[in-house]
């Protein structure tokens, strides 16, 4: 299994057992999640976060994740999430993407861009457009799409996370 996926996978173990704590330890290992900012819009959630995971050899070590966060749907006990996973490089291409979007503001969305996840078998793309505030979406094949209105409000905020996350990717 690709580091990727057991991240994806890791980070899905933590959103849903965030209640049972005490038993996530022994399933992460060498895994260290943290998240760096969560937005709030309505019932979604924007999610920043990094990884680093002791067993892996640097530079592959850290890993930067971008996620959406859904309500339950009918039946579903827990909410679903959309991520995209990003190394250094990658981070850099989503800041200069951010950075196009909030220059592009306007009445009326417009894609400033888009980048498609690698190292993972289950693809996911991101497309960002601007607007009134900066619109993230995020497919895959197999979770479907999630889409998070960023307001302008939050702009400053997760521009600090975005460098924060750069500085850890870096070190």
């Amino acid at each position: 299994m690709s580091r990727l996926i057991r991240t994806q996978l890791c980070w899905l173990i933590v959103v849903l057992t965030v209640s049972v704590s005490l038993f996530i330890p022994p399933l992460l290992a060498g895994m260290q999640l943290d998240i760096v900012a969560k937005f709030q819009n309505a019932d979604l959630e924007l999610d920043v976060a990094t990884v680093f995971d002791s067993e892996v050899e640097a530079p592959r070590s850290k890993v930067a994740l971008l996620g959406i966060v859904t309500p339950s749907r009918q039946g579903i006990a827990a909410p679903s999430r959309n991520s995209v996973s990003f190394r250094l490089e990658e981070w850099l291409s989503l800041i200069a993407l951010w950075t196009k979007a909030v220059k592009t503001q306007s009445d009326s969305w417009k894609v400033v861009g888009s980048m498609t996840e690698t190292e993972t078998s289950d693809v996911s793309h991101l497309t960002v457009s601007a607007g009134r505030g900066v619109k993230f979406v995020i497919s895959s094949s197999k979770r479907g799409t999630a889409t998070y209105v960023l307001s302008r409000d939050d702009i400053a905020g997760f521009e600090d996370a975005l460098y924060r996350v750069k500085d850890f990717l870096s070190r």
